[in-house]
């Protein structure tokens, strides 16, 4: 019965593939590279050098305070002028700072002299009603509020002396602007400031009520780039990071079904073997336990050498020698990266300080045997890799004290001893002892 076991698992075996790994296409998009997609509603802010403003205007002035005086509001008009700096900080928001001045007519319909200079913060209603393009847009519309000091000249106090005066004022308007091109752009503005009754030398102090209405035309330039850039929209990536959580979630517990269903099998060839051991057929059917797809390390042979070698004596030669008189332990491999003479895990290193002692400690010489995979690169690069990772071994060796005479190194070149390339990329070390062939006739 049990013969007839081994064959149905030699027969089902010869079916088997030797490797059902395959590269499969994925159409799912949430598995893809996203290309970045811009906002629509959101523009990134620009750089301190960009979405400066310079503008100049002329235009015409009228002073109403209080007392009011005579003369009505034509009565009391007169040229203008203003210049003004300024930034935009996003589409909507800016701020500038500003000087307007020349001359204006009191309650007494005098001319008098005046400066004022203030700083506005800006609010461009136009994008209330567009969504923010990288092309220049043609108008812009923003109402300002501000502060600053006005400066009157040729006041007269009451006993006909001339006054310097210096008072706060507070600003406001609208300013408009037509751009012409992406650097040149026409500007319109209708605004004014307000401050106290006795800036022209009547009226009452420390309550408002002198007023400066003007409406002037100018033109400007933009300092910088002037466009925006829209912002790089986090939605989707957003949404591809959801799925990709829950992907890996069901991938784990997927791999979660596998690892127990593999511990069964596991346990059931387990089983399989004993039976095939007591029947004494392991020795016919044992191939079909080994694992020809992985490269993988036996530390049994490496963590017993001392052992056995503490057990000879310097005339004794153990009887494995007999059959292969040199090598003396199981190779212990050093895996690499791929196109590198660098480990895959600097772990690794400690397998090398136990061989190094080993050596040392009883006198015996190394073998280093460096390959590459040849599924990748090509035959001369395989060759000059594998003795690279020779190398690599042989110096690592020397740094922990193995003289250089006694180590030997060869190159395997580009290999496919296993089914996964990644484990041909090695280089495996066996000790060995020199024996005198007289000893081993004797």
């Amino acid at each position: 019965m049990i013969s007839m076991l081994a064959l149905s698992m030699t027969a089902s075996a010869k079916g088997w593939p030797v490797d059902t790994l395959h590269q499969a296409s994925v159409d799912n998009p949430f598995l893809q590279r996203l290309a970045p997609t811009l906002t629509t509603d959101y523009v990134q802010v620009g750089k301190i050098s960009q979405h400066w403003f310079f503008g100049i205007q002329g235009g015409a002035s009228a002073f109403i305070g209080k007392p009011l005086g005579c003369g009505d509001f034509f009565d009391r008009t007169t040229p203008s002028f203003n210049a003004y700096l300024g930034k935009w900080f996003t589409p909507n928001v800016g701020a500038r700072v500003a000087f307007q001045g020349l001359k204006y007519k009191n309650s007494d319909l005098a001319k008098m002299s005046y400066q004022l200079a203030h700083a506005d913060l800006m609010y461009n209603i136009a994008n209330l009603f567009r969504r923010p393009s990288e092309s220049m847009p043609k108008w812009d519309f923003a109402p300002y509020i501000g502060a600053g000091l006005a400066h009157g000249s040729n006041v007269m106090s009451p006993d006909g002396s001339k006054l310097r005066n210096l008072q706060f004022a507070l600003t406001y308007g609208i300013h408009s602007r037509y751009h012409v091109s992406q650097r040149f752009f026409l500007s319109g503005e209708l605004g004014g400031f307000s401050t106290f009754r006795d800036f022209d030398g009547n009226g009452d102090q420390g309550k408002l009520g002198d007023n400066m209405l003007s409406l002037s035309l100018g033109i400007g330039v933009n300092l910088g780039n002037p466009k925006w850039k829209h912002a790089i929209d986090a939605v989707p990536y957003i949404n591809q990071n959801d799925y990709l959580i829950s992907y890996s979630r069901q991938l784990e517990q997927d791999n979660q079904m596998l690892r127990n269903q593999h511990n069964i099998d596991q346990k059931t060839l387990d089983e399989l073997k004993k039976i095939l051991e007591i029947e004494g057929l392991l020795d016919k059917y044992g191939y079909l336990f080994d694992d020809r797809g992985n490269g993988k390390n036996n530390y049994r042979g490496l963590l017993s050498l001392r052992s056995r070698l503490k057990s000879m004596n310097s005339f004794s030669i153990p009887q494995a020698l007999e059959t292969q008189p040199n090598i003396l332990n199981i190779p212990i491999y050093f895996f690499f990266q791929l196109g590198k003479a660098e480990l895959t895990d600097e772990s690794q290193l400690i397998n090398l300080d136990e061989l190094a002692k080993v050596a040392i400690e009883h006198n015996l010489k190394v073998h280093i045997a460096g390959a590459a995979d040849s599924a990748t690169g090509s035959e001369n690069g395989n060759s000059s890799l594998s003795k690279e990772r020779t190398r690599f071994i042989a110096k690592e060796l020397k740094k922990r004290g193995v003289p250089t005479d006694r180590m030997k190194g060869i190159s395997l070149g580009g290999i496919s001893d296993f089914t996964n390339p990644k484990d041909n990329r090695y280089s495996k070390v066996s000790l060995y002892l020199e024996i005198d062939e007289e000893k081993l006739n004797d």
